[in-house]
């Protein structure tokens, strides 16, 4: 369905469509060939917009932040419908305040709470965020400005000069009409794109049965595609020619892609990751000598808390070109070790049954496997001892738990005369 913006084609005039108010325009510019009327005529236009901006004002003040939509509706509607009011609270005077500048002034007006009353509602609805709530504030102002222009247009020269101005940039044809046209609907067609956007992402989390990766994937996915159709249809609004953009698009993205190609590998392999998941947030990895816990990914990179508590940002296209050791790839149990050299002549049995005991007594060290102890060196120092334990809940720490193995152990060692080598 296309939407046409265009106003009235340039072979006649656009105040012949409409009789009444190429009547009512004709009669105001006669006001002004007359310096009192037209003085008196501007006081009470300022009169009228003062009054308007302060008891707007007044009411912000009195809503504060606790009523968000009656604030909106406030916002977009006192001023000019307070205009309207005093002008014709004014007009009833008669005299010289009832003129037909005076009536051209709240035509226009009327125009403008028009278009304001179009903002409030998409603001309404979508709920844009502050910067784009702001442009489509400027929007309607924007676009009430084209509408006067437009209706003086052929009356003044420079301001139809204005109106049809056309330009061209690297091949590509643009007209004041169509980067107006452009800018108005854009802001609306962005407004909707990111509400949508986050409606369908919203939609995908709440999802049970896809996986957090998946969910993660497809709604970078479809984000992606949003937006370039939001932008081809910005552009065609625009008047842009869509076939010359791909040309000067082409080359610009050429010369991008072998300065960004290292970026663009890592948003690709983010995908294949994301839907391979070979690596999982709350997974335990080991990647180009970082070792640590998966805490965020994105498209773009991912995120591994190490065991020092440090965040280490690892673009993704290295997670697809390197060894990645995943140690919560078929469940979340961890096997640590902990080793200690003792004497020589120091009874193994004891030390073994000590040392496994230690381990087992530890609240987060797993009995299924059993945790074990291994002889793994013997020499004229003495003899070196491996305990080898599981836990179940890696992201609470490692350091801790052997810590408090190796406490219980020195312990026991020490009421059980168990000598240990200094190393």
């Amino acid at each position: 369905m296309a939407l046409d913006l265009t106003l009235p084609p340039d072979h006649g005039p656009p105040l012949e469509h409409d009789p009444e108010l190429a009547e009512i325009v004709s009669d105001a510019l006669d006001v002004v060939s007359n310096p009192t009327d037209l003085i008196v005529t501007l006081l009470v236009l300022i009169a009228a917009l003062i009054i308007g901006v302060l008891a707007t004002r007044k009411l912000k003040l009195m809503l504060g932040h606790h009523r968000p939509n009656l604030r909106t509706l406030v916002e977009y509607l006192c001023t000019p419908l307070l205009m309207l009011l005093t002008l014709g609270l004014l007009s009833m005077f008669g005299g010289t305040l009832d003129n037909p500048l005076i009536g051209l002034a709240g035509t226009l007006i009327g125009l403008f709470l028009i278009i304001r009353v179009l903002g409030m509602v998409v603001e309404l609805l979508f709920r844009p965020t502050m910067l784009l709530k702001i442009m489509l504030r400027l929007v309607t102002v924007v676009s009430w400005l084209a509408v006067v222009f437009g209706v003086f247009k052929d009356r003044s020269k420079l301001i139809a000069q204005m109106y049809s101005a056309k330009f061209e940039f690297g091949g590509i044809a643009l007209s004041s009409e169509g980067v107006l046209r452009g800018l108005v609907v854009g802001v609306v067609i962005a407004i909707v794109a990111l509400w949508g956007d986050k409606a369908v992402t919203n939609l995908l989390r709440r999802s049970r049965t896809l996986q957090p990766n998946f969910i993660l994937a497809l709604s970078r996915i479809f984000s992606v595609a949003v937006w370039i159709g939001a932008t081809a249809v910005i552009f065609s609004i625009s008047g842009i020619n869509l076939t010359a953009l791909a040309a000067f698009s082409g080359a610009l993205g050429i010369g991008l892609g072998l300065g960004l190609q290292r970026l663009a590998a890592s948003y690709i392999s983010g995908l294949i990751v994301l839907f391979e998941q070979s690596v999982r947030v709350g997974d335990n990895i080991s990647t180009n000598n970082i070792v640590g816990r998966v805490t965020r990914m994105t498209v773009r990179y991912t995120m591994i808390r190490t065991r020092d508590g440090v965040e280490a940002i690892v673009p993704n296209d290295s997670l697809t070109s390197n060894v990645i050791v995943n140690q919560s790839w078929s469940d979340r149990n961890l096997r640590l070790v902990c080793a200690i050299l003792v004497k020589g002549d120091a009874d193994l049995a004891v030390a073994r049954k000590l040392f496994v005991d230690a381990m087992a007594a530890q609240d987060r060290v797993l009995q299924q496997p059993p945790p074990h102890m291994y002889i793994t060196g013997v020499n004229d120092k003495g003899i070196q001892l491996d305990g080898h334990f599981w836990i179940s809940d890696p992201e609470n720490g490692q350091h801790n738990v052997i810590s408090d193995i190796y406490d219980a152990t020195l312990t026991a060692f020490r009421k059980n005369g168990i000598g240990l080598v200094a190393q």
